[in-house]
C-alpha cells in the first residue's frame, strides 16, 4: 500500500477515535447525547481537516513524482517521451526541467555515438583492407566486408565468437596474445593471396579489447619481385656495353696504338654508346606507353602497303616474303606506331631467324586485320613462350652480347598492340621457327579500347 494511503487511513482512524472518545466523555459528564455527538463530530472535523490538507498536498506531489518516475524510465529504455510536456507542482517542476535537460543531453550523446559508429563503419568499409575488432570475451564487435570476403563468411558477424569467423590457428593465437596485451604481425596465405595481419590490443576501451588489420600485400610482393627482376635484367643489359667501353678506354690509356687500332676502338666505343642510347630511348618509350602519356593518332591505315614498305627497308638484311592477297587491308590505327610494332617484329625475326626467308601473311578475320610474321630459326622453347614479351627477356641470355638490341622491342610491340585494342601472341611453327601473330581492329569495326593498356613485366 502507498504510504500516503496508509497515512490517510491512520488519519481517519485517529480523528474518528478522538471524536468518539471526546463525545463519550461529554456523555458521561451529563451532556445530552445529541449535543455530545455534535461536539464529537466537530472534534473529528478539527482533527481531520489539517490531515486532509496535508494529504491532498502529498497526493498531488506523489502523482507528479510517479509521472516523473515513469517518464524517466522511458528515457532509460530509449523511448522518446518528453518530460516537461505538462506542468508539475512546486519543486517537482524544477526537478522535471532538470531531468528533461539530462534527457536531451542523453539523446544528443546517443545520436553522436550512433553517428560516430556509422562513420567508423563507413571508414572500415572504404579502407580496402580487412578490419576486425573483438570484445574482451572474444566476440566480434566490428568487421567490414573485406573480412567476409577474405574468410568467405556469410551473415552478420557482430556478436559471433572469433572461432566461428576465423579458422586459422595462427590468427587465433595472435588474437589471444592481443587480449593479453601483446602485439603480433604475421603474413599468411589466404586463398592464394599473401595477407599481412597486424593484431594489437586496445587498452582505452571497455567494449573493444583487440583489433586486427588485414593488408593484402600480394600486389606489393609482385611489384617488389618485378622491380628486382627489372634491376637484374637492366644490370645485365648495361654490363655488356659498359664492359666494352671500359676495355676500349683502358686500351687507349696504354697508348702505342696504330691508326687502324684507334679507328677500331672508336668503332667499338660508338657501337656500345649507340647500344646504351638505344636502351635509354626504348626505356623512355616503354615508360610513356605504360604511364598513359602516349596518345594515338588513329585513322585508316593500309596495313598491306605499310608492310610492303617495311619489306623494302629490310631487303638488305633479310629475304622478306609478303603473302599475296587483296591490295587494301585497312586498320583503325596510328600509322607510326603500327610501323614501330612491325619493325620490332621484323627486327626480331632477322636476329633469330638466321638467313632463311621471313614470311609475312595478312588476312581478315572477325572484324580484325591479322598479320603473322614467321621466321625459320630455332623457335621458342615452350617454357619461354609466356615470357617472350617481358622486358629484357631473351630466350638465351648468354647470346645477348652477340645479338644487338635493347631487349625491349617485343615488350614495346605488345604494349602498343594492346593500346590499339588488339592482341599479340607467339607460337612455334609446325616445322621450325616461330610466328608472331598481331590482331588489330579493322576500320569497319574499330573502336577505342574500354580500358587503358595494362602494365606488363
Amino acid at each position: 500500500m502507498h504510504p500516503l494511503r496508509l497515512l490517510l487511513i491512520v488519519s481517519l482512524a485517529v480523528a474518528a477515535a478522538a471524536g468518539i472518545a471526546f463525545g463519550a466523555l461529554l456523555a458521561r459528564s451529563g451532556v445530552r447525547a445529541g449535543e455530545a455527538y455534535t461536539i464529537g463530530a466537530i472534534v473529528f472535523g478539527a482533527f481531520l481537516v489539517p490531515w486532509a490538507g496535508v494529504f491532498a498536498w502529498a497526493v498531488r506531489r506523489a502523482g507528479d513524482l510517479e509521472t516523473l518516475i515513469d517518464r524517466t524510465r522511458y528515457v532509460v529504455r530509449d523511448e522518446q517521451v518528453a518530460i516537461t510536456d505538462r506542468k508539475y507542482h512546486g519543486e517537482v517542476d524544477d526537478l522535471a526541467r532538470a531531468i528533461e535537460e539530462t534527457r536531451l543531453a542523453v539523446v544528443r550523446e546517443k545520436a553522436w555515438a550512433a553517428e560516430q559508429r556509422t562513420t567508423l563503419e563507413q571508414i572500415a568499409a572504404s579502407i580496402g583492407e580487412g578490419l576486425l575488432a573483438l570484445t574482451p570475451r572474444g566476440r566480434v564487435v566490428l568487421a567490414n566486408e573485406r573480412v567476409r570476403e577474405m574468410f568467405d563468411v556469410r551473415g552478420n558477424l557482430l556478436g559471433r565468437p572469433l572461432i566461428e569467423v576465423v579458422r586459422n590457428q595462427t590468427l587465433l593465437a595472435d588474437f589471444e596474445k592481443a587480449l593479453h596485451g601483446k602485439v603480433s604481425i604475421h603474413r599468411i596465405d589466404i586463398g592464394g593471396r599473401q595477407i599481412e595481419i597486424r593484431v594489437f590490443p586496445v587498452k582505452t576501451s571497455s567494449e573493444v579489447a583487440a583489433v586486427a588489420l588485414f593488408i593484402d600485400v600480394t600486389e606489393i610482393e609482385r611489384l617488389q619481385r618485378v622491380r628486382k627482376e627489372f634491376l637484374d635484367d637492366f644490370t645485365h643489359e648495361v654490363r655488356t656495353p659498359l664492359t666494352g667501353l671500359r676495355s676500349a678506354v683502358e686500351t687507349f690509356d696504354h697508348g702505342d696504338l696504330t691508326r687502324e687500332q684507334e679507328e677500331q676502338l672508336r668503332s667499338v666505343m660508338l657501337r656500345q654508346l649507340s647500344r646504351l642510347e638505344r636502351l635509354a630511348r626504348d626505356l623512355a618509350e616503354l615508360n610513356r606507353i605504360e604511364s598513359g602519356e602516349l596518345v594515338l593518332d588513329r585513322k585508316a591505315v593500309d596495313v598491306r602497303e605499310l608492310l610492303g614498305d617495311l619489306a623494302g627497308e629490310f631487303e638488305s638484311r633479310a629475304n622478306i616474303v609478303l603473302s599475296k592477297g587483296p591490295a587494301y587491308w585497312p586498320a583503325y590505327a596510328d600509322r607510326d606506331r603500327i610501323q614501330q610494332i612491325f619493325t620490332n617484329l621484323l627486327d626480331n625475326a632477322v636476329k633469330y631467324g638466321g638467313a632463311q626467308p621471313i614470311e609475312i601473311d595478312v588476312a581478315a578475320e572477325s572484324g580484325q586485320v591479322v598479320v603473322s610474321v614467321s621466321d625459320r630459326g630455332e623457335g621458342i622453347p615452350p617454357a619461354d613462350i609466356d615470357r617472350i614479351f617481358n622486358r629484357f627477356y631473351r630466350v638465351d641470355k648468354s647470346r645477348s652480347q652477340h645479338v644487338p638490341g635493347s631487349g625491349l622491342g617485343l615488350a614495346i610491340a605488345k604494349h602498343l598492340v594492346l593500346l590499339h585494342g588488339g592482341s599479340i601472341r607467339a607460337f612455334n611453327r609446325a616445322g621450325d621457327g616461330a610466328t608472331f601473330e598481331v590482331r588489330l581492329p579493322a576500320i569497319q569495326s574499330a573502336r577505342l579500347p574500354e580500358e587503358p593498356c595494362q602494365n606488363f613485366v
